[in-house]
């Protein structure tokens, strides 16, 4: 996989687009888009780059697509159990209104039963 297709998956990986990559790195939305497509970038831009995801050029060197679809199958896993905590969370909640209101309802049965047998 040459240069251009590695930037371009740790930019998505980070969910980040190729103008706020640029921004970060001070360059042009244009100059990524050119080393994503052909893979061609100088020395400089990539060390600003490897700087920006916070890697050394060697690991940079060695990373395959299959650990960037890993690391992101995890993040993904992650976000699904996030997720997952959220709705049951929500579903808790359903059910402690439900609750709620069957008391409120029932409060409200116990208070016209009262004033009825205050007459």
């Amino acid at each position: 996989m040459h240069t251009g297709k590695k930037i371009k998956l740790l930019r998505n990986l980070k969910g980040i687009s190729q103008e706020q990559l640029a921004s970060k790195i001070g360059r042009t939305r244009g100059l990524i888009s050119y080393i994503e497509q052909s893979g061609q970038v100088n020395h400089e831009t990539l060390l600003l780059i490897l700087n920006y995801f916070h890697l050394k050029k060697e690991e940079f060197d060695n990373l395959e697509q299959n650990q960037i679809k890993l690391t992101k199958t995890k993040e993904n896993t992650t976000q699904t159990d996030e997720l997952q905590k959220l709705k049951e969370q929500v579903n808790n909640y359903q059910k402690e209104n439900i609750i709620l209101k069957d008391l409120v309802d029932s409060q409200k049965e116990i208070i016209k039963l009262l004033k009825e047998k205050k007459r």
